[in-house]
């Protein structure tokens, strides 16, 4: 009986060692389990941030044609209007219609019945923060008479008044930023006698 009960506990240990072995094998194997998930996350939270910043880039260049093409609308709807600067607001029963009238016939084209004939769509005062007469933002009805009141424009010079035309914000600060720009090298040219 002693033989059979060390025959079993024999038994019994090779069973333990061998499942001890196993144990660590399979402790080993989920390690490394473990470790290719981790590495797997790592990959996918990469991909997904990629992802997004693609997604990000995309969005940000449709914003920009959005903005872009906002802007060309804006201009385009903008192309029958002017600005005219520097006519006294100080009568507040004006008429802005007879006023513009007015300006075209006896300043600009000299021609009462030219510049009565033409159609304006609308014309009034644009409200402004700064100090000065408020301009007066006229739209004609056809583009050819806009374009023949500002080619009269020459005939404002020497007065208070001028001509521009309606650009949208981010055109008139383009416009301003290139004029900064334009004069600083002819600064530059004159100072160092520069000729082109």
């Amino acid at each position: 009986m002693i033989h059979e009960v060390k025959a079993d506990t024999k038994v019994l240990n090779v069973k333990f060692e061998t499942s001890q072995k196993e144990i660590k094998t399979l402790r080993h194997d989920f390690t490394e389990l473990e470790r290719g998930v981790q590495g797997m996350d790592l990959q996918l939270q990469e991909l997904e941030n990629e992802k997004l910043v693609k997604q990000k880039i995309d969005f940000q260049q449709q914003i920009d044609d959005l903005k872009e093409k906002a802007i060309l609308l804006e201009k385009h709807d903008r192309k029958y209007n002017i600005l005219i600067y520097g006519i006294d607001d100080s009568n507040p029963e004006e008429n802005v219609y007879a006023t513009t009238r007015k300006l075209f016939s006896e300043e600009l084209l000299r021609d009462a019945q030219k510049a009565n004939s033409m159609p304006l769509a609308n014309a009034h005062r644009v409200p402004t923060h700064g100090k000065g007469p408020k301009p007066i933002l006229v739209r004609f009805e056809h583009f050819g008479d806009k374009q023949l009141v500002m080619s009269k424009a020459y005939n404002l010079k020497g007065s208070k008044i001028r001509l521009l035309d309606d650009l949208p914000v981010s055109m008139t600060c383009m416009k301003e930023e290139r004029f900064l720009l334009s004069h600083n090298v002819l600064k530059i040219r004159k100072r160092d006698k520069v000729q082109t």
